[in-house]
């Protein structure tokens, strides 16, 4: 029972030398560049495979912090289509950029509200086209022209 401890000791210590190798390189910093031209070469395989959905996912803006390559979605089927995405995403640019520790993530970007498809009513249209042209206000007070009638 003595020389339980001292094996289990012995095996410890490899483990340890493993992980604190001297000649080790730092991890290289990701560079938005590089993952641009990994995400050519997936689109590239992706349009080969017939894989359309993913092609205009990868399609997105996309930013690079740290260790991370973030998609900028715009919500939707995107938002629910992009999780299923990751995992294979997540392996081949680890593969291809020599980075273990990359991550894919994704956030959502607040679509920007197109004002004129809220408006409903003749007088709503006609208020946001004279906002926009203030020549219009002219042309309707020498016609004489109503929204309502």
């Amino acid at each position: 029972m003595k020389d339980r401890p001292a094996q289990q000791v012995k095996q410890e210590a490899p483990k340890e030398a493993i992980a604190s190798r001297p000649n080790e390189s730092p991890q290289r910093i990701l560079r938005e560049e590089e993952v641009k031209n990994a995400l050519e070469e997936v689109k590239d395989d992706f349009k080969v495979g017939h894989k359309n959905m993913e092609m205009a996912l990868l399609q997105q803006p996309f930013e690079v912090k740290n260790h991370q390559v973030v998609f900028f979605l715009q919500g939707g089927l995107q938002e629910d289509l992009f999780p299923k995405l990751k995992p294979e995403l997540t392996g081949i640019l680890r593969r291809k950029l020599h980075q273990p520790d990359l991550e894919v993530i994704f956030e959502v970007k607040a679509e920007a509200v197109d004002p004129a498809k809220s408006l409903y009513t003749s007088s709503e249209k006609l208020s946001y086209l004279l906002k926009k042209s203030p020549a219009l206000k002219e042309l309707k007070n020498r016609f004489g022209l109503e929204t309502d009638f």
